[in-house]
């Protein structure tokens, strides 16, 4: 299954509490390559690292068990890019998280979160102080419909000597 719901119970800490009274947290797994991922440009520029990633690493319930990188580029050079969309029967107010695997993560990497009414936030994240470890992107709860991801690395030495890691994407509300 390429994508995966759990329900996790919230602990409270109130004794006085029934279990059927705690709320639950809903979190949503995309994969890279699942069906609601949507990879872009040419395939020679795309790299495979297998057993690695979240899926291929730390959970082995998920599918693909790898994770894709590419070189980052300048923007008059970017040529690959990357889209998870949400299900739509998921969309709750939440927050998107990256992971970003243990190597061949290196490059500031830009992920734009598409809220549903149209609007969108750039976050920058800094691949190389993670390790398999999740990134949170933004700060509040909304309406996530997509989070995108590019080879685009104007600022932050886009010349193809930073990898960009593009593996599994969390929304957790």
């Amino acid at each position: 299954m390429r994508m995966q719901r759990f329900l996790i119970a919230a602990v409270l800490g109130f004794g006085a509490l029934a279990a059927s009274a705690a709320p639950t947290l809903a979190v949503t797994i995309y994969a890279n390559g699942g069906r609601y991922f949507t990879a872009s440009g040419p395939a020679n520029y795309w790299r495979y690292d297998l057993n690695e990633g979240y899926c291929g690493h730390l959970a082995g319930w998920c599918a693909p068990a790898n994770f894709q990188w590419t070189w980052s580029m300048y923007p008059q050079y970017s040529t690959n890019y990357a889209i998870w969309r949400t299900d739509p029967a998921q969309q709750y107010f939440s927050r998107a998280y990256a992971f970003i695997p243990r190597k061949d993560a290196t490059a500031a990497a830009f992920y734009t979160v598409q809220y549903e009414y149209g609007s969108r936030s750039t976050y920058m994240v800094n691949q190389m102080a993670y390790s398999d470890q999740w990134a949170q992107l933004g700060g509040s709860h909304y309406l996530i419909g997509a989070v995108s991801l590019s080879d685009n690395n104007q600022w932050y030495g886009g010349n193809g000597r930073y990898k960009v890691a593009f593996d599994e994407i969390k929304i957790e509300n």
